[in-house]
C-alpha cells in the first residue's frame, strides 16, 4: 500500500511517532471470534432503519474505547458493497471495537419507500446510529466510517457531535452533485405521471428520477446536489483517513477535512475494498483507539503516578464490565428469541416486519425478513392455515433483491394476508457462510414457515438465478404449491443459448451451433419418446404431475417467446393451453428490471398470479 504523494512526509513522521508511544503496551491476545451480529432497530425522523450490531470480544474491551458507527453509500453503490461492508464490521469485531452498520431510512429492509426520505432524515439516522452505537458498547466515544456517499454524510455528522474521534472516508464523492453524475442514468428525464383525472393536481417536484435503477423525487434531488463537504472547524474530530483508488482526480475531500483541523492520513489502494485496505482500516482505528492522546476514554496507567494507577485500574474495569453488560444484554435478547417488529403502515393495513435466523445447531444459519398483517398474529385458532410467500433474489443480491425490487411488492403481500419470508441463502447478505445449496435452503424456509407461521399453501418466487432455485426446488419434491419465476437464467439448469446476443463473435456463433445440435437431438429424442433429463417440457410435466403451478414472468413478450419456442417447441403450446403452465409478460420492462419502468405493472401481474385458483388463503 503506497501513501499518496504531497502527504507522505508528515503521516510517516506521525506513524513513527504512534508506534514509539504504543511500543513499551502489552499487545492484547488475538481472539477467536467475535459474537454473532444481532440486527438492531432505530427509529430516526418518523423511519426505522435496520441496523446490525457486531460486538467485540471481550477481552479486548479494556484496551479499545471507540465504538465505531459504518456506514454504506446509496442505490446501486449501497447493494454492490454490502458483502464488503459486512467483512469490515466483522472484522473491526474481530479486531475488539464494537461496530454497528446501518441501512439508510430508505434502503435495504429500512422502513421507508426508495427515495422518500431528505438529508436531514439521513443525518438524523446517523446521528441515532451513533447513539445505539455507545449504549450497546459501553464506550464514550466513537469513530465514523462512510462509503461514498456516506463518508460525506459522515462527516456532517461527526461534525454536529462532541464523541467523535476519528473518520474513516472511504473513495469519498467530492459532493452531492458529483454522485449523481457519476450513477447510472442521471442523465434521465423525470418519468410523466400516470392519466390524472380531469382536475386532478400533482407536484412537478414530487416526479421521480431514475438513479441506475433507484429513484429520488426532483425535489429530494434538487437538495441532494446542493450537499457539500463542511465548513465548519472541529476540535473534536481529531484525525481522518482517506482512502480511494491511485490517481483520484478530486481532491476536495482531503481538502474540506484539513479545513476542519484535521490531521488527514491518505492512502491509495487498487482495491479500496479488498483485505489489504480491510487491514489497514482495521488497524488505523486500533491505533487511535489505544492512543490516548486521541482517544479521551479511559487514559493508560503507565501516563498516572503509582497513587493514581489503582483508580485507572478501577476505570479500566468498570469500561470493561459496561461493554460486558451491554453485549451481554444484546445476546441474552437474540437468545431469548424476542420478537423485535418493524412497524408499518401499508395503505389502511398494519404490517409488521422482523429479522428471522433460520437452522439447527448443525446447519447453516440462514437470515431473512418476515413480513405480516399486524394482527395476524401466529395463535393458535385461526380458522385456516395462511398462505406463505418466499422470495429469492438474483446472484449475490441479499433479500431486498435488484435495485430493492422485493421490499415493496413483500410489504403489499403482507398487508393482504401472505406470511412472507425474504430469504438470503447460504453465503449470501447476512446468511452464515456455508456451502451454496439453494434448493435445500428453500426447502428449510418453507419447512420453518409451517412449523413456526402456521402456514399452509407455499409459493416460492424468485428473479434470475432465483427463479432457477425455486424452480429446482419444485423438481426435488420440495413442498411447494406455486412458483413464479421472473426473467429466469437457466430453467433446465444451464443458460439458454437462444437467448444469447446476435454479435457474430466466435463464441456466440459456436454457443448458437451448440444449440441448435441439441434442439435437433432433443426432439429427435421426444420423437422417440426418449425423456431426458435436460427437457424442459418432460420437466413441467412431471412437476404438473406433482401439482405444481408454474408461471413464467419476461420484461419483454420477445424474451419469453424465444424460450417457448426455443426450448420447450410445441410442448409448450399444449402446456400453455391447459393452463398447468402459465406465461405473461410485463410491457415497457427493461430486462433484468433494472429501471423503475414496468415496475407497478410487474407488482400487478405478480398479485395475479398468486391470486390464480388452487391456493388456500384466509387472512
Amino acid at each position: 500500500m503506497t501513501l499518496l504523494e504531497g502527504r507522505a512526509a508528515p503521516a510517516l513522521a506521525h506513524a513513527e511517532l504512534r508506534s514509539e508511544q504504543t511500543a513499551t503496551r502489552e499487545a492484547p491476545p488475538h481472539p477467536a471470534a467475535a459474537a454473532a451480529p444481532q440486527p438492531v432497530l432505530i427509529a430516526a425522523a418518523g423511519h426505522t432503519c435496520l441496523a446490525w450490531w457486531h460486538a467485540p470480544v471481550a477481552g479486548l474491551a479494556s484496551a479499545l474505547p471507540l465504538a465505531v458507527v459504518l456506514a454504506s453509500s446509496w442505490g446501486e453503490e449501497d447493494m454492490a458493497a454490502y458483502d464488503d461492508q459486512r467483512a469490515l464490521a466483522i472484522a473491526l469485531a474481530d479486531a475488539g471495537l464494537g461496530t454497528l452498520r446501518f441501512e439508510w431510512p430508505d434502503t435495504g429492509d429500512s422502513s421507508a419507500a426508495t427515495g422518500a426520505t431528505s438529508v436531514s432524515d439521513s443525518l438524523a439516522a446517523f446521528d441515532a446510529a451513533a447513539r445505539h452505537a455507545l449504549a450497546l458498547s459501553g464506550r464514550e466515544r466513537l469513530a465514523f466510517v462512510g462509503l461514498r456517499l456516506g463518508a460525506l454524510l459522515a462527516a456532517h455528522a461527526a461534525a454536529a457531535r462532541l464523541d467523535v474521534d476519528a473518520l474513516v472516508a472511504l473513495m469519498p464523492v467530492s459532493g452531492g452533485c458529483a454522485f449523481i453524475r457519476e450513477q447510472a442514468g442521471a442523465n434521465a428525464v423525470p418519468t410523466a405521471p400516470a392519466a390524472l383525472l380531469p382536475g386532478a393536481r400533482f407536484d412537478p417536484a414530487e416526479l421521480p428520477v431514475s438513479l441506475g435503477g433507484f429513484a429520488l423525487s426532483v425535489r429530494r434531488l434538487e437538495a441532494l446536489s446542493a450537499l457539500r463537504w463542511p465548513m465548519a472547524a472541529t476540535t473534536t474530530v481529531l484525525e481522518a483517513l482517506l482512502l480511494w483508488p491511485p490517481g483520484a482526480a478530486s481532491r476536495t475531500a482531503a481538502d474540506a477535512l484539513a479545513r476542519m483541523g484535521m490531521q488527514v492520513h491518505e492512502w491509495a489502494q487498487d482495491d479500496p475494498s479488498g483485505r489489504l485496505a480491510v487491514a489497514e482500516i482495521v488497524g488505523w482505528l486500533r491505533e487511535r483507539a489505544v492512543d490516548d492522546t486521541v482517544t479521551r476514554g479511559v487514559p493508560a496507567i503507565e501516563d498516572f503516578g503509582v497513587a493514581d494507577a489503582g483508580n485507572a485500574r478501577a476505570n479500566a474495569r468498570l469500561s470493561a464490565a459496561r461493554l460486558e453488560a451491554a453485549t451481554a444484554a444484546v445476546l441474552e435478547l437474540a437468545a431469548a428469541e424476542a420478537p423485535i417488529w418493524m412497524r408499518l403502515r401499508q395503505g389502511d393495513a398494519a404490517v409488521r416486519e422482523r429479522v428471522v435466523r433460520i437452522g439447527g445447531v448443525r446447519e447453516t444459519l440462514l437470515a431473512g425478513v418476515l413480513g405480516e398483517c399486524e394482527h395476524a398474529n401466529v395463535a393458535a385458532g385461526r380458522p385456516a392455515p395462511r398462505h406463505g410467500l418466499v422470495l429469492l433474489s438474483s446472484g449475490g443480491d441479499r433479500r431486498v433483491g435488484p435495485h430493492r425490487l422485493w421490499v415493496p411488492w413483500a410489504r403489499r403481500r403482507a398487508a393482504l394476508g401472505d406470511v412472507v419470508l425474504r430469504l438470503d441463502t447460504a453465503g449470501v447478505g447476512d446468511s452464515a457462510p456455508g456451502e451454496r445449496n439453494d434448493v435445500r435452503d428453500v426447502a428449510r424456509a418453507l419447512a420453518w414457515l409451517r412449523r413456526e407461521q402456521g402456514v399452509g399453501a407455499c409459493t416460492v418466487a424468485g428473479v434470475g438465478t432465483g427463479a432457477t432455485s425455486a424452480w429446482r426446488a419444485a423438481l426435488d419434491g420440495v413442498g411447494v404449491q406455486k412458483i413464479i419465476a421472473i426473467d429466469p437464467i437457466h430453467l433446465s439448469g444451464r443458460a439458454h443459448q437462444s437467448m444469447l446476443p446476435d454479435a457474430d463473435t466466435p463464441r456466440a456463433l459456436a454457443a448458437r451451433a451448440r444449440h441448435a445440435l441439441h434442439r435437433r437431438a432433443r426432439g429427435l429424442a421426444r420423437l422417440l419418446r426418449w425423456h431426458r433429463e435436460d427437457d424442459l417440457a418432460t420437466e413441467w410435466l412431471r412437476a404438473s404431475a406433482r401439482g405444481v403451478s408454474l408461471n413464467l414472468v419476461f420484461s419483454s413478450r420477445e424474451r419469453g417467446d424465444s424460450l417457448l419456442r426455443g426450448e420447450v417447441g410445441r410442448a409448450a403450446v399444449r402446456l400453455v393451453r391447459d393452463s398447468r403452465v402459465t406465461v405473461c409478460a410485463v410491457t415497457d420492462a427493461s430486462p433484468g428490471l433494472a429501471d423503475l419502468s414496468g415496475r407497478d405493472a410487474l407488482y400487478d401481474q405478480l398479485d395475479a398470479l398468486v391470486a390464480l385458483p388452487g391456493r388456500s388463503h384466509v387472512c
